[in-house]
């Protein structure tokens, strides 16, 4: 697989790419309706016999649009997104810079750049897929621009319980702390990959020692609460639990929540070794203790709930 990183105004030539068929959208979540388009893509370019690929775009054009940065938004990262990208049998990922440059390109200069000279033959977009300045291509209308230059393919919508599958309904799931819902809707577990950042020690304190994730400010953070959780270090799996929140026992004062991930079983170093966070199931809400003994307590029981739920629902 490989990835090829395109500007506007790059100085470098645009590459000529192998004949491609490519799956092109933001795809924030790779979520079920996103791996249709994907696989659709493949599938067409097993059918001519060419590589397959997809196109995405980093950053997020909102935050070229809004001009402003995009917090508690993002299901993935881009390197999140990559990474659920190499679970296909793609040849390439073609990421493209959004900027305002981009924004203000017309429909018709979109398709002439990015898909007629990379020498794309075919392209899948989901119905909804638009491009050039304010959206005023759409998929449906490719003929137009490539005039037989290439082919083409619109994926229809993709619904669950008569609703579309969207990013927008994950990232509501996720704020509901319904994982269930939203791991059949993304195909997975959501998870949050993130380095280890020294924290207050508190959890080492109580008998509860905890990674805590610096997590970038344009990811989505989970509903504040306690969580069963599986964590990932390397090819390693651990069970485990984590919290979400302020930590209201204390005095330690957060603009936003922290993401402190307790391991069963593990008592390595992990500062500043990156992690993944899968999140399974939301046990309770956060809660004030006016004790630390009664907090502890709270976590014993949370423990317990935990190992259960991991037990009964294994991987």
């Amino acid at each position: 697989m490989e990835v090829i990183e395109l500007s506007l105004k790059q100085t470098e030539p645009m590459p000529v790419l192998d004949d491609v068929s490519l799956a092109v959208g933001y795809f924030d979540g790779v979520h079920t309706g996103h791996q249709k388009v994907i696989q659709t893509a493949i599938d067409e370019a097993e059918r001519q016999g060419i590589k397959s690929g997809v196109m995405t775009f980093s950053p997020h054009p909102l935050t070229v649009i809004k001009n402003q940065p995009l917090i508690d938004y993002l299901i993935t990262t881009h390197d999140e997104k990559m990474h659920e990208f190499s679970k296909f049998n793609l040849d390439y990922i073609v990421v493209v810079t959004f900027n305002n440059d981009l924004a203000q390109l017309s429909p018709q200069a979109f398709v002439d750049q990015f898909f007629i000279a990379l020498n794309v033959k075919h392209v899948v977009g989901g119905f909804d897929f638009s491009f050039g300045h304010k959206g005023a291509g759409k998929i449906q209308q490719m003929n137009e621009y490539a005039k037989n230059a290439l082919t083409y393919s619109v994926v229809d919508e993709v619904s669950s319980d008569g609703e579309k599958i969207s990013s927008s309904r994950i990232r509501d799931l996720i704020k509901e702390g319904d994982l269930t819902e939203t791991k059949r809707l993304l195909g997975r577990p959501f998870s949050i990959e993130a380095n280890v950042a020294y924290g207050y020690q508190r959890g080492r304190e109580i008998g509860y020692p905890t990674a805590n994730l610096d997590v970038t400010q344009e990811h989505i953070i989970p509903r504040v609460g306690v969580y069963a959780i599986q964590v990932y270090v390397g090819e390693n799996c651990y069970d485990g639990m984590a919290n979400v929140g302020f930590n209201p026992t204390f005095d330690d004062q957060h603009d936003q929540p922290i993401i402190e991930a307790h391991m069963f079983d593990f008592d390595d170093n992990l500062y500043e070794s990156s992690i993944e966070v899968l999140f399974l199931h939301y046990i309770r809400d956060e809660e004030a203790f006016s004790e630390v003994t009664d907090l502890i307590k709270r976590i014993e029981q949370d423990e317990v709930e935990a190992k259960n739920f991991l037990r009964s629902h294994p991987s």
